[in-house]
């Protein structure tokens, strides 16, 4: 995954192509535009969730049960619960 500053640079230099006339350089500024709108968001998500992990230990929850259960886990969980009787189809 690239780094916000690598996308914002890819974006400096395609908003440069494009002021020299290249217009293929627009459909790849779109994308980038996308790409750190996304990082973006991805970034904020990890903060929220990291204040509130250390909001919770600083009022005393342990560390090991603030951290979000395995999502291999639950899928595997809820694999077997659904699959407990044969496939029927007819």
């Amino acid at each position: 995954m690239a780094t916000l500053a690598k996308l914002q640079e890819q974006k400096l230099e395609l908003e440069e192509r494009l002021a020299d006339g290249d217009l293929s350089a627009e459909a790849a500024l779109e994308r980038i535009d996308r790409a750190i709108a996304a990082r973006t968001q991805t970034i904020a998500h990890s903060r929220k969730r990291l204040d509130a992990v250390k909001d919770a230990v600083s009022k005393g929850v342990p560390l090991a049960e603030t951290k979000p259960a395995k999502v291999a886990a639950r899928a595997r969980k809820n694999a077997t619960a659904k699959n407990k009787g044969p496939l029927n189809r007819f």
